[in-house]
Formats: structure tokens, sequence, C-alpha cells
């Protein structure tokens, strides 16, 4: 017969980060197992003793199959104060409440979110002023695993929780710095609702938001391979990113969403071949025809359509220069990359709605280079 001890330890997923003297332990049991009052019984004894054995506090998280089993839901809430559930969904809640009776320290008891949409490219500038915001005020990152940046990357903080004595930050104006966000009352749990777009949201942690944004293997093996296949000899990369697709419309263009035009790209492509001596351009678009028709006679240049984001955006981060059109896409596939980027300086389209709320001082790196 296997102990309740043993069967404990065969099932449960331990999380890689321990929060201080918090050890957060996730229940993560199959089904089958759950609906075996037996099994159900040796498992719950197994909390009793692993608790016992720990010398430092320890937050029990029960995943929704918990659902599963009336019997283990309706006895794990009463084993001990930090074993969390919730009824409704499964969910495990951390609260202020239950955390607070481990008597720990302010991080252990404080965890700040995100909340915002928008796709691939604003959820990285979410993400990284989260990472930065949380370390200033030494909150602990917690990023629900459904999260749609968990698709492309391997983040270390992905957990299926939910906050309670939660308030929401909104920033005052998107593409503009608000350095109230260093000021939180931290008397509560945090989500960043907003786009943070701004470098300097987390400009004194670079090193900390380049080494978080982990690609998902199979998404930076593909794209290695391929920039890869091309790295010979001295030849310089110098990926090109076109936005186009949606910002192309008569209504964004009015707004202020300015796509660039073809005489931008061939000066910024003129820029590297006039500083590099062996240069290949990589292409990557939503509007890839466009691309080809418009640079067809470009000898050094290929062009891409993974029809994956997460490809497309590791390509650009592998190369050694980037240029960058519109959007906040590029923007990141240039900052990743570390290299020389070049810019459109026509967006936001000058005068317009969206020029007067942003700030471009804010929206580009001091260091990148502007071109018309």
């Amino acid at each position: 017969m296997i102990c309740s001890f043993g069967i404990f330890m065969m099932y449960i997923v331990r999380y890689t980060n321990i929060i201080g003297s918090v050890l957060l332990t996730k229940l993560s049991i199959p089904v089958d197992l759950y609906k075996n009052r037996s099994i159900s019984d040796k498992i719950v004894r197994g909390i009793q003793n692993i608790s016992s054995f720990q010398q430092n506090n320890h937050i029990f998280v029960i995943d929704e199959t918990v659902k599963y089993s009336s019997h283990l839901s309706r006895f794990a809430g009463n084993l001990l104060p930090g074993i969390l559930k919730s009824r409704t969904h499964g969910f495990a809640f951390i609260t202020n409440q239950v955390a607070n009776t481990n008597q720990n320290s302010f991080r252990e008891t404080h965890f700040m979110t995100i909340s915002g949409n928008g796709r691939l490219g604003n959820n990285m500038f979410q993400f990284a002023a989260l990472l930065s915001c949380a370390k200033r005020l030494n909150y602990t990152v917690f990023l629900r695993s459904d999260h749609r940046i968990n698709k492309f990357f391997s983040i270390a903080w992905a957990s299926r929780m939910r906050l309670t004595n939660l308030k929401i930050f909104g920033e005052k104006s998107y593409g503009n710095y608000d350095g109230d966000i260093v000021n939180l009352d931290t008397s509560n749990n945090w989500s960043l609702g907003g786009y943070y777009q701004s470098w300097k949201y987390f400009y004194k942690d670079e090193d900390l938001i380049r080494s978080s944004f982990n690609f998902k293997p199979n998404i930076y093996e593909t794209a290695s391979q391929f920039v890869g296949s091309y790295r010979q000899g001295n030849k310089t990369i110098v990926g090109i990113h076109v936005r186009r697709g949606d910002l192309a419309t008569q209504s964004a263009g009015s707004f202020g969403y300015s796509v660039a035009p073809i005489s931008f790209i061939k000066r910024s492509m003129k820029y590297f071949r006039e500083r590099y001596p062996s240069t290949l351009f990589i292409v990557v678009s939503d509007g890839i025809n466009w691309c080809q028709a418009k640079l067809k006679d470009d000898n050094d240049t290929i062009f891409i359509s993974f029809m994956n984001p997460g490809i497309d955006m590791a390509v650009l981060t592998l190369c050694d220069h980037v240029i960058v059109t519109s959007g906040t896409f590029g923007w990141w596939g240039a900052w990743l990359a570390g290299g020389d980027v070049v810019y459109f300086k026509g967006f936001p389209k000058p005068g317009s709605q969206l020029d007067k709320r942003m700030s471009r001082e804010d929206y580009y790196p001091p260091h990148w280079i502007g071109l018309e």
C-alpha cells in the first residue's frame, strides 16, 4: 500500500518559485483519483503530513479539477488557513486576509497583475510594465495561465489564481508615461489596466524584461533555424517589420495610425547598406504581398509569413538590426533584437488626434533613429 504522503507527492506539481518563506504548491491530480473516495482520503492526509513536515509556511492551491470531488472539496477548505479554493470555478483565490495569517513579509501578501487588452505587442508592453512596477513596489507578479501572451512565451509567473482586494490602475493616456504608477496604495492588490506603451515604464529593468520574454521552444527553434540558414560569413541581417492590415484603412489613417510609404522603407534599407558591407533584409509583414510587389527588385531581400505572430516576432528578435514602420509588434521585435533601430517618424501622423494624445519622447527610445 502506498502511504498517503507518497500518493500526495506523486501527483502534486510545485511552483518553481518560492515566494519569500511561503511555498506555493498546486494540486494537479487526475480526475479519476478525485472520484475515488479512498484515494482522496489519502491525498487529504498527505496534505496534512507535508504541512507538518515543512518548516516554512505553506499555501496549497487546488486546481479546477477539485470540482469533481465534493468530498475533497468540502474537506480541503477546513484543513488549514493556507488551503484555498473556489466552489464555483475551482480556481484558487489568494486573499490578503488568508496570507496574513502566515504573518509573512509584504511581498508574500501583495500581488500585481495586468488586465489590459490588445494583441501581442500591446500585451508585451503591459507585461513589461507589470514586471518593473512590481519590482519597484516589492509586489509579487501574477499572470493568469490563460493569458494570450502565454501562447508565445514561457512565463514563469503564469498560474491559475484569482485575486481579491483588487483595484485597477488605469493610465491617463496611452503612449504617455504615467508616473503615478509608482505611487500605488500598497494596501491593495493591483491590476494594471491600459497599454503602457512607453519604454520609461521599464528602462531601469531591461535585463529583467529581456530574460523574461523566453519564447516557447518550438517557436524559438523554428525562427532560429530560419535565420541561421542565412547567416553566412560576415553577413549582417536586418529585419523589416511592415505593419499594414487594419492600419491601412481610411478610418485608422484619419485618426493618425499612419502606414509607412515605400520611400521610408527604401531610405532605411539604404541607411544600413551604407554602414554594413554585406546586408540581408528579412521582411515580416501582415501585408506581405504589398511588400513583395514594392521590393521585387531588391535582390538582398527575403520575405516571410509564418502565419504565426510568435515566430514572426522571434525572427525579428534574432536579427542584428531592425527597421520599424508602425505599431507595437515591430517596436518589440526591434527592442528585443538590441541592435540599431530605424523607425518611421510619420507614426503617429503629425497633427492627428493620435499624435496629440501620444508623446513621441515616451514612445520611442532616445537612441533609436527616426527617418521620414
